[in-house]
């Protein structure tokens, strides 16, 4: 373009309102932080990543990935060492880049416009955001506080009203941390209405568990499990996921897919990481994780803090000024999850990390002497994970 032409007018604007619309949503980790000049994070317990990954053999499997080809479309060997390990059928398997990107298709496959679709919360704010570019009127039937306990009964009542085509439930939930027992899920799934998908959301599940579970109702026709791969393997810079399903679900799925939707360094990771020592290795780190989770949370209660109990690698807790509390922690270069987004203002979830990175938090935590003194961000609330 020569200087001070004009700008291009040609540039057609997005034909689909519902996207051009949609809510643009920030994580914890890089990019949290939209306002702000911060000094660099010391200590990030923003991201709920298990601080005990990624395994060595994770890491050398991903070094020698080859990256000069094109990966298998069906990431089969993953798929079939994962049936394995679950005690499944590899058709009852879908991998994806990410649960978000498998959840988002889910949405595209399910909804249209008008849609009703009820989800248990509070949860995770992506299943509103892929409810609304489709179109769909997104129902969250919230717990009440002080511990916001997934309100079952209601979330199934809403169903039963309702009749939608897919209803959402997170267990563990994000960003509570609640596990619900398996007879429990499995008695919600048994009382979905004929034509509604329940997905249930077990990103977390293994930290609960405690090592790679399999997924509670596999065969189950009415349900669609999603776990996540980077949160209990340490990899989230590979979006790596899987839907468990019957084929029939599943195969929509399929078809709505881009090509070679999971690269070959991906697919490596996940087989690295279902060999029989990384496995042992990973349930070791998860039992360290559940040991420093309880040491955090009554860390925290010793400074004021109001933890509620928590199943997986994040505590969730009512602080008084949270927003002050997030900012401060940042200046001091410790990063953790302002819960306003989630409709919890006056809360703030911080993941379990390695000590020396939980000591700067405290250290830092305890530096804090009077809030009034900082003016904290408003608009820096961040967004839904």
């Amino acid at each position: 373009m020569k200087p001070n032409a004009e700008p291009r007018k040609w540039l057609p604007p997005c034909a689909d309102p519902l996207v051009a619309d949609a809510p643009l949503e920030f994580h914890g980790g890089p990019g949290y932080e939209r306002d702000g000049d911060y000094p660099p994070v010391t200590a990030d317990l923003s991201t709920n990543i298990n601080p005990y990954t990624p395994d060595e053999a994770v890491r050398q499997a991903v070094a020698r990935a080859p990256i000069d080809a094109y990966p298998d479309p069906a990431a089969s060997k993953a798929r079939a060492l994962l049936a394995r390990a679950w005690a499944l059928d590899s058709e009852r398997i879908l991998l994806g880049p990410g649960a978000s990107e498998l959840l988002y298709r889910v949405a595209r496959c399910w909804i249209c416009p008008g849609d009703p679709v009820v989800a248990c919360g509070p949860t995770f704010g992506e299943y509103r955001r892929a409810v609304h570019v489709q179109g769909g009127e997104y129902h969250e039937i919230r717990g009440s506080a002080p511990d916001f306990a997934l309100p079952l009964a209601r979330f199934s009542d809403a169903v039963g009203r309702l009749r939608p085509p897919v209803a959402f439930l997170c267990t563990p939930n994000n960003p509570t941390g609640e596990a619900l027992p398996d007879d429990r899920v499995a008695d919600l799934a048994c009382r979905m209405p004929a034509g509604t998908l329940l997905v249930i959301d077990e990103s977390y599940r293994s930290f609960a568990a405690g090592h790679l579970a399999p997924p509670h109702l596999p065969g189950d026709d009415r349900v669609l499990h999603l776990r996540s791969f980077t949160k209990d393997l340490g990899v989230p810079g590979l979006r790596l996921a899987a839907a468990i399903a019957p084929p029939a679900i599943l195969e929509p799925l399929i078809r709505a897919a881009p090509p070679w939707s999971v690269s070959s360094v991906a697919e490596a990771a996940l087989c690295a990481a279902l060999t029989a020592p990384a496995l042992a290795r990973l349930k070791h780190g998860l039992a360290r994780l559940a040991a420093r989770r309880q040491g955090l949370s009554a860390a925290v209660a010793r400074r004021g803090w109001q933890p509620r109990p928590s199943s997986t690698g994040f505590i969730l807790s009512a602080v008084s000024d949270a927003a002050g509390t997030t900012h401060a922690l940042r200046i001091r270069g410790v990063r953790v999850r302002h819960a306003a987004s989630f409709g919890l203002p006056g809360h703030i979830r911080v993941a379990v990390r390695r000590r020396d990175e939980e000591d700067r938090f405290l250290a830092a935590l305890d530096d804090i002497a009077d809030l009034d003194d900082i003016a904290a961000p408003t608009a820096n609330a961040g967004g839904p994970s």
